[in-house]
Formats: C-alpha cells, structure tokens, sequence
C-alpha cells in the first residue's frame, strides 16, 4: 500500500510543469521638416531684403527588460520600460524695404517623435507587466512683409516639448506566499522661448503661435 501511494506521488510530481517566459518591446519614431519662402521687389526708387531660418529636431528613446524564472520553491519576475520624445522648432523672419519697394517671407519648422515599450514576465504563479508611450509634437510658422512706402519687421521663436515614461513590476512568490511591487510615472513639459518681435513704418509680422504639445502615459502591473 505504502509503495503504491509513493508511486502515485511521483507520477503526480512529474506531471507539474511550471511556465516560464518573459518578453521585452520598443518602438521608437521621429519625423521633422522646414521650410522658407523669401520674396523681394522693388519698383522705381527703393531697396528691399528679405530673410528666413527654420530649424526642427526630433528625437526618441525606449527601452525595455525583464526576466523570470523559477528555483526550487520560488518563482520571480521583474519588468520594466522607459522612453522620451522630444521635438523643438526654430524659426525666423525679417524684411525690410525702402522707398517704393515691397519684401515679404515665411518660415515653418515641424517636428513629431514617438516612443512605445512593453515588457512582462511569468514564472510558477506570478507575472507582470509595464508599459509605456510617450508621444511630441511642434509646428512652428512666421512670416514678415514690408512696404511700399518703408518699412521693416522682425519676428523669431523656438518652441519645444519632452514627454517621458517610466515603470517597472516585480513580484516573486515562495512558502510565505506572494509579494510584488510596480511603479509608473509619465509625464510632458513644452513652451517657446526666445520670443522677440517687432516693426517700424509699413510692416508687420504674424504668428500661428508657436504650437507644441506633448502626451506621456505608463502602467505596470504585478501579480
């Protein structure tokens, strides 16, 4: 009898499988464009000059990990992500005319950048996850005319935006039970700086403002 039950113990001991498996995903993106447009005429007595810049950088970050695993009696696991995204746009415009002559410019800068990650883990009877995106986006247009009749016009800006993502989930289980643990922060940051503007006689300047924005977003999970 006694051999019996042993037999039955060790089949029922061989047949136990414990799952293991862990996975680990980044995405990243950017995108960034410009243009100018100059233009400058005279007609009879008269100078005109005209002049544009524009500048756009995007850039993007992730990164991602975990790990699981089980040792005798205790099954662990741990994940966790990170990422940014940041876009700026630098533009400028001026022009100027004397006597009977016109001049006018514009100057656009756009940028966008993305970063997306996901990681998790499981192991006996504990899992987890974390996961993150962050998303930047600037768009930044001016433009300048001056004349006939004299007259000049200044405008510049830079405009920017950080977003960011951060989490990470943990859990282990043994004889006392299950413990875990997760964190997870996001978060965007964006404005203009370098503001300056200004005309005299028969000119002007226009602005779409300066339009940036920024979403960041993270979870995590452990059980």
């Amino acid at each position: 009898m006694k051999k019996n039950i042993l037999a039955l113990a060790v089949l029922l001991a061989a047949g136990v499988a414990t799952a293991t498996g862990s996975y680990a995903d980044v995405t990243t993106g950017v995108g960034a464009s410009t243009s100018t447009v100059s233009n400058a005429a005279s007609s009879g007595t008269g100078s005109a000059f005209s002049s544009q810049t524009a500048l756009a950088s995007a850039a993007a970050t992730g990164g991602a990990g975990s790990t699981a695993g089980t040792v005798g009696p205790v099954s662990y696991g741990g994940a966790a992500v990170y990422g940014t995204a940041l876009t700026s746009g630098s533009v400028s415009s001026l022009s100027v005319t004397t006597g009977n002559a016109a001049a006018g410019g514009s100057a656009a800068a756009t940028a966008n950048a993305g970063s997306f990650s996901n990681a998790g883990y499981s192991a006996g009877a504990v899992a987890g996850l974390a996961a993150g995106s962050a998303v930047s986006l600037s768009n930044n247009a001016v433009t300048t005319a001056a004349g006939p009749g004299g007259g000049g016009a200044y405008i510049a800006s830079t405009v920017g935006t950080l977003s960011g993502y951060g989490a990470s989930a943990n859990s282990w289980s043994g004889p006392t039970g299950i413990n875990t643990g997760s964190t997870a922060a996001s978060g965007s940051t964006g404005g203009a700086t370098g503001l300056a503007n200004g005309a005299v006689g028969n000119a002007g300047w226009a602005s779409n403002g300066g339009l940036t924005s920024g979403t960041g977003t993270a979870l995590s999970n452990a059980y």
